[in-house]
């Protein structure tokens, strides 16, 4: 199924970015195409790939909790995923819920340094009140810190959850505040942003978690360097997007009946 089929069998156009008026009239004309869902022909957002990305991973994943650091059109298309895995979820057989352990079942929470980008996207949740039952959005000041002794900035306030999807996509470097030996991000726009909050949550993360770091190839490659589990590491350079997946052997039992649920083969490779 190519993007275009997967946007219309999940019902995702009306959570895109809204195209622009040259882009709804090539819409209007490529509709009338006989080629028209090929993919190139819709005219599309570049944005767009990435979101169906996000989403085809919540949904082939089974993803129960998303956090996501940065707001905006992907917090409603991996709310509306995680909204598809609560109703598959609760179709299944009694057997298999009770036997589930997730303390934040099909929620999503975003934290974000700016208060208008979180206004923002209430305005958009506002128009799908299907949603509101999953998102929490979150306020939280990012400053500048060090980990290891390196430089970087982490979310004063993370929300208080165990995800088994991470995507980050914020904060930009506008937002950080203070400086390590006299080094902003704020005030020197060479400076690529620096999260070091993947880390700092890494010990309390469970076998199978996955994360999505949307661009930000240099704070990738920090994340990677300072992750000290059993993490799966691939950059997507096509997509300018890398992924992590924390592969070890399950905890328990909980643990692996809810890898088991979701399909997923996790196994340490020194096992």
């Amino acid at each position: 199924m190519d993007m275009l089929e997967y946007i219309n069998a999940h019902g995702l156009q009306k959570y895109m970015p809204p195209l622009s008026a040259e882009e709804q009239k090539e819409y209007e004309q490529a509709s009338q195409d006989p080629n028209y869902g090929v993919r190139g022909v819709f005219p599309l957002p570049p944005e767009s790939e990435d979101l169906v990305f996000l989403h085809q991973k919540i949904r082939e994943r089974k993803a129960f909790t998303v956090l996501e650091f940065g707001v905006g059109y992907s917090t409603l298309v991996m709310a509306h995923a995680l909204l598809q895995n609560k109703r598959e979820f609760e179709e299944a057989p009694v057997e298999i819920r009770k036997g589930i352990r997730c303390n934040s079942p099909f929620e999503l929470h975003a934290v974000d340094a700016s208060m208008e980008w979180i206004d923002r996207c209430k305005l958009l949740i506002s128009s799908h009140p299907e949603l509101v039952e999953v998102v929490t959005l979150h306020h939280s000041d990012v400053s500048c810190t060090q980990l290891q002794g390196r430089m970087c900035h982490a979310y004063s306030n993370i929300p208080d959850v165990i995800p088994d999807f991470i995507y980050l996509d914020g904060p930009s470097t506008e937002h950080v505040s203070g400086s390590v030996y006299g080094m902003t991000f704020s005030n020197n726009a060479d400076r690529t942003v620096m999260s070091a909050d993947p880390c700092i949550m890494e010990p309390t993360l469970l076998p199978g978690v996955f994360m999505v770091v949307d661009g930000r190839t240099n704070n990738a490659r920090f994340i990677k360097n300072n992750l000290q589990r059993c993490w799966a590491y691939k950059w997507l350079r096509e997509r300018d997007v890398s992924t992590f997946e924390l592969q070890e052997d399950p905890l328990g039992p909980f643990n692996e009946r809810m890898l088991d649920y979701c399909g997923l083969k996790i196994h340490s490779s020194s096992s």
